[in-house]
């Protein structure tokens, strides 16, 4: 039985490992001289799946899709990376009311990890959180100024 634990002890002590590494890192970025259009129609303003009006800020989820506050459709628009049209996620292109599921000119979006969004919902003077694939908000935030934007730290917090 000492041999046996000698000879297991040995097996490891004889076993080593090597680690390398090595770091280079670029620290310049080039920029496409040409633009392209990811969401809407260049030139035209519209409540259509393709259309935006007014697009005023927008964010990307961890899967790349990109998340856009159609500030006078009132709704944000959420679009798959790749796709050319958007889906509705919050409000409705509808003359803008005070009600849960509408939005009033939509400034700032802001996504977070659980795909819940935050909506400066600028001219209801409030923020709305909207759980992921609920078709109505709640109002976390009120005040008589206009909330532009809203960020998310790395927490999630608010």
């Amino acid at each position: 039985m000492a041999a046996m634990a000698i000879s297991i002890y040995l097996l490891i002590r004889r076993t080593e490992t090597t680690l390398t590494s090595t770091t280079t890192a670029s620290t310049s970025l080039r920029w496409n001289s040409t633009g392209v259009t990811i969401a809407g129609i260049t030139g035209s303003s519209g409540s259509s799946s393709n259309q935006l009006h007014t697009p005023y800020h927008l964010t990307l989820d961890s899967s790349d899709s990109l998340y856009i506050g159609d500030s006078d459709n009132h709704r944000v628009q959420k679009y798959l990376k790749g796709a050319s049209t958007g889906t509705t996620i919050a409000g409705q292109n509808a003359t803008p009311t005070t009600a849960l599921n509408n939005l009033n000119y939509p400034t700032g979006v802001i996504v977070d990890s659980n795909g819940n969004i935050y909506i400066a919902d600028t001219n209801n003077n409030r923020v709305m959180f909207w759980s992921n694939g609920a078709s109505s908000g709640t109002q976390i935030a009120g005040s008589s100024k206009k909330p532009t934007g809203k960020k998310i730290d790395t927490l999630n917090q608010f």
